[in-house]
């Protein structure tokens, strides 16, 4: 299994991700992601890639609601140049507070969106110079021809999914899964995977063609009980002050439906104390990486056999305003797993 590292971007300048990005792929991290919520995903992903030379980059997740697949496509096919072929991929719905309240944009015909987007994205990134794309969808039409060359490796494209709906389209279309955060290698192995086999045999397309990726939360600390208070606060974070029903959904579908009740009615009133009272310490060792260096380095084998590749989002707190030392675990980590 492969690891990566997945930026949110808020709490970092573009200069200290660009320093975390030359570590990680020095210390053996094989991808680099960042989130398209509270930055744009292309700029610091070009940022990174003109300072590495073999690590792997892409958005984790584009929001398919706020570009169309035409620039979508542009954008990815530049960005595959300019990093010389190390685009991943991946794109996704983000949900209603992003669509609708964020950019006024309505959130509407996801699954058959994000069926035709994909499929859209896949073919530029197969029409080379002197071809023609032509599709005619049920949301998404394009007439075009390239002036650009996708060149003859095409980038693999990752759909975000989780709920059984999308996660049917994406094991029927896209190259690979792209999972969220929240999500135990239990619950991906037993019931995620079986529903994109299921999905997948309906088209006769096999399983194993699927590229998996999944993200965990992660806090490392040589003292446990604060790393593991990290972790807590970090779930209870994605309650508010973005909600996303994907963490709520995730959370009651693993046996903690009190927790996000909790959460659901805590996090919105400011109320953080009580909304870390309400996560049980299962919670946090199956929904989350959190301990010292070997805790870590222990839990992270039990995604292996599950994903290709986990996209560590990395919690720790910077001390003194030291981000880039906030990250030193996790590349002690990479270089010890």
């Amino acid at each position: 299994m492969n690891l990566g590292i997945l930026f949110l971007g808020i709490g970092s300048t573009l200069s200290q991700q660009i320093t975390v990005a030359q570590q990680a792929e020095r210390s053996g991290f094989t991808s680099l992601h960042m989130a398209e919520a509270y930055r744009s995903a292309w700029v610091p992903l070009t940022a990174m890639a003109a300072a590495t030379s073999t690590v792997r980059l892409g958005p984790y997740i584009l929001n398919a609601y706020g570009h169309s697949p035409m620039m979508s496509g542009m954008a990815a096919v530049d960005f595959n140049e300019m990093s010389g072929g190390r685009l991943l991929l991946g794109v996704g719905g983000g949900n209603r507070v992003i669509n609708e309240q964020w950019q006024g944009v309505p959130h509407e015909r996801a699954l058959t969106k994000l069926r035709e987007y994909v499929t859209l994205l896949k073919m530029i990134a197969r029409t080379r110079l002197g071809d023609r794309l032509t599709y005619e969808g049920k949301v998404h039409s394009m007439d075009w021809a390239p002036h650009a060359d996708p060149g003859d490796q095409p980038f693999p494209v990752y759909l975000a999914a989780v709920f059984p709906a999308m996660t049917r389209v994406a094991a029927q279309v896209a190259d690979g899964i792209a999972a969220g955060g929240t999500l135990s290698a239990e619950y991906l192995r037993d019931v995620v995977k079986p529903q994109a086999a299921e999905a997948a045999a309906a088209v006769d397309r096999d399983p194993a063609t699927l590229g998996w990726k999944a993200v965990s939360i992660i806090a490392v600390d040589d003292d446990r009980e604060r790393a593991r208070r990290t972790a807590r606060e970090a779930i209870c974070s994605l309650y508010a002050p973005l909600p996303h029903p994907y963490y709520e959904f995730t959370m009651r579908e693993q046996g903690f439906g009190e927790a996000a009740d909790a959460l659901l009615k805590l996090m919105p009133a400011g109320e953080l104390e009580a909304s870390v009272d309400a996560i049980p310490d299962a919670c946090i060792d199956r929904l989350a990486i959190a301990g010292t260096l070997d805790e870590c380095r222990e839990r992270l084998t039990s995604y292996e056999g599950v994903v290709d590749e986990l996209l560590l989002l990395n919690v720790t707190p910077a001390i003194n305003g030291d981000v880039v030392g906030s990250y030193a675990p996790l590349m002690q980590l990479a270089k010890t797993t």
